[in-house]
């Protein structure tokens, strides 16, 4: 039985111009997001879950315009050379240490202000944090305990 042409997945690559346009056009689309994504990693975003998140919050779209994931923010910072993707989890540690430093950096004028009113106990920190509904790194609630990082940071040179 002959196959017609562009019933399957190649045939419609080919007719549409072919693998290497699509991967132009994936840098492109790639190339068109690079500074939303520095935007949010400067905004403290920096896990690809996190970033994935955040993109599907604010509705955009992924380049087949569905939902994003950790794969496809993956690929895409692969793509525009701001993640070099290690052997195996060689670097997870690493990078787990430079997103809580990203997240306290971000949070750091915050909790300056916050100390210049007078408040400069963890627990009340905590809560001022919880009042203007800034989650933390996992959506959840400031607690004292989760407050240390931050000031910690915030204390540096």
């Amino acid at each position: 039985m002959k196959q017609l042409r562009g019933t399957t997945a190649a045939g419609r690559r080919e007719i549409r111009g072919g693998p290497l346009a699509s991967k132009r056009a994936a840098d492109a689309r790639a190339r068109a997001l690079a500074s939303t994504l520095r935007e949010l990693r400067a905004a403290g975003f920096v896990s690809r879950r996190s970033l994935a998140d955040e993109l599907n919050r604010r509705k955009i779209p992924t380049v087949r315009g569905g939902r994003w994931q950790y794969t496809t923010v993956v690929r895409i910072l692969t793509r525009l050379g701001l993640f070099i993707p290690g052997k195996g989890r060689t670097n997870n540690g690493q990078t787990g240490a430079r997103a809580a430093d990203a997240r306290a950096t971000a949070l750091a004028s915050t909790i300056r202000t916050l100390q210049a009113k007078g408040i400069v106990s963890f627990n009340a920190i905590a809560h001022a944090l919880n009042e203007r509904e800034i989650p933390t790194a996992l959506g959840g609630k400031w607690h004292p305990s989760s407050v240390l990082a931050p000031v910690s940071q915030t204390e540096r040179p």
